[in-house]
Order: C-alpha cells, then sequence, then structure tokens
C-alpha cells in the first residue's frame, strides 16, 4: 500500500472529533462525553506514514485497516466512528 501524507491524516482525524496536543509528536486523542477513549500520534517532521505506522495507528484507533482508511478518506463519518466504538464496546 502507498503511504499516506501525514497533513491529510491529521486534517481527517481532526475533522473526525479528534484533538490535537503537540508534544515532541503530534498527538490526536479522542474524547467521547467527556471521558478519554484512545489516542494516536503522528511525527512533527511530516514524513509520508508507512504501512508499518498506518498499522500502528489503525489499532491505536480500534479499527481495521479498512476502517481505518475510511475514517482518513472520508467514508466513515464521525458518527459511524463512534457507532463502531460502542459497536465493539470501547465506550
Amino acid at each position: 500500500m502507498p503511504a499516506l501524507k501525514a497533513k491529510k491524516v491529521e486534517n481527517s482525524l481532526l475533522k473526525k472529533g479528534f484533538s490535537q496536543n503537540d508534544t515532541h509528536h503530534h498527538f490526536f486523542e479522542f474524547w467521547h462525553n467527556g471521558k478519554f477513549i484512545l489516542k494516536t500520534k503522528t511525527s512533527h517532521n511530516g514524513q509520508d506514514i508507512d504501512d508499518y505506522l498506518i498499522r500502528q495507528m489503525y489499532i491505536q484507533c480500534k479499527l481495521s485497516k479498512e476502517q481505518f482508511l475510511d475514517l482518513i478518506n472520508c467514508p466513515l463519518s464521525k458518527e459511524e466512528y463512534v457507532g463502531l466504538l460502542e459497536k465493539n464496546n470501547y465506550l
């Protein structure tokens, strides 16, 4: 699979309700009803996100690879994402 552009991933996560917290990485946290649910991260260097890092991110986001790519490429809405988290007992 080709790499994903870091900026695209970051913008997509923000649009889907993640909040950004910068330290030595760009951390993206997902909160639901005031409760912390999960976090993932990208690097400050803006490098493309390769298949290894995509795998790490979809695991951290509690999704399959296909679902994560849908989250980033926008077919999966925030509401659908929350529904998947509820269905899989993460909320």
